[in-house]
């Protein structure tokens, strides 16, 4: 197998492992779980699973003053440990599509962000393909399609707010570049936000949801599968895919995710969109894709 292959191949699987991640969490919302405890063993487990993998490839990465930790954690307890419990809040109340798609934004909040911080500059194509983004989360959110009263504000907006902070995960590094490495940041940002969603966390109700469950194996299951699969081995296959591929090929690859995230709440829990929904999804993808190949 060629690079490219290994590179395609290895985000399809990132790919792939982030589209589930809406149906395992509705799956733990369901059961009794509530997001907070979900973000918690989503970097509960990254941050272990990180360590490990640190341990044994990057052990400098653990070297870091007292300065980089601090703002490492506070990167973490922002990028993860709340975008990780806004989007389990728009699973928990809107579509795992339309949460799915407005998490999709976060390319189009990079390139504003980019714009605020960096200075870099939003050509006519850019902020065309900005504005087509924008008609297209009012679409999926449902805006005109249905009554005012009958939609739900705060899932919507915690997708929307997903998208914006997920965003941030790519922005912030970029403050630090040649102080800090991802690695270092990624790893004290993962326990932090750990430690800080930890005084949030009802363990005792959890402990009640799993003695009361009629299933506790697959709340345990899909803890894992959100750990594990769409935290920790999605993460470092995409960015060990960029090792192969361009990264603004990677971006188009990722593209998928929302098509499988669609495809997963249909065939999961029967959901399903309206005409309008359905092309205000395709034009953030298409938005998306369209703004990775941009100059």
């Amino acid at each position: 197998m060629n690079n490219k292959k290994i590179g395609i191949s290895l985000v399809v699987m990132a790919t792939f492992f982030w589209a589930i991640m809406g149906v395992s969490s509705r799956y733990l919302t369901n059961a009794g779980v509530t997001p907070t405890s979900i973000s918690f063993f989503r970097c509960l487990i990254a941050a272990v699973g990180f360590s490990i993998f640190l341990a044994i490839f990057n052990r400098a990465a653990f070297n870091i003053n007292l300065k980089g930790i601090i703002i490492s954690s506070l990167y973490g307890i922002v990028a993860f440990g709340l975008s990780f419990t806004t989007f389990n809040i728009a699973v928990e109340r809107v579509p795992i599509a339309v949460a799915t798609v407005l998490m999709f934004t976060n390319p189009i909040w990079v390139t504003i962000f980019n714009a605020i911080f960096f200075k870099e500059k939003i050509s006519k194509k850019k902020a065309f393909i900005i504005a087509l983004a924008i008609i297209g989360s009012i679409l999926i959110a449902n805006l005109l399609g249905t009554n005012i009263a009958d939609l739900d504000f705060v899932g919507i907006f915690a997708g929307l707010l997903t998208g914006i902070i997920f965003a941030l995960q790519i922005v912030i590094p970029r403050f630090f570049e040649g102080t800090y490495t991802k690695d270092s940041m990624l790893i004290y940002g993962f326990i932090a936000s750990t430690i800080v969603l930890a005084l949030f966390t009802d363990f005792k109700g959890l402990s009640n949801t799993l003695s009361t469950s009629i299933s506790p194996s697959m709340i345990v299951i899909n803890i894992l599968a959100i750990g594990v699969l769409s935290t920790f081995i999605a993460n470092i296959a995409y960015v060990k895919a960029t090792d192969y591929i361009e990264s603004g090929l990677a971006s188009v690859l990722v593209a998928l995710e929302p098509v499988l995230g669609s495809l997963f709440g249909f065939i999961f829990y029967g959901e399903t969109l309206t005409v309008f929904q359905i092309f205000g999804a395709l034009l953030i993808v298409v938005a998306a894709i369209w703004l990775a190949k941009a100059d």
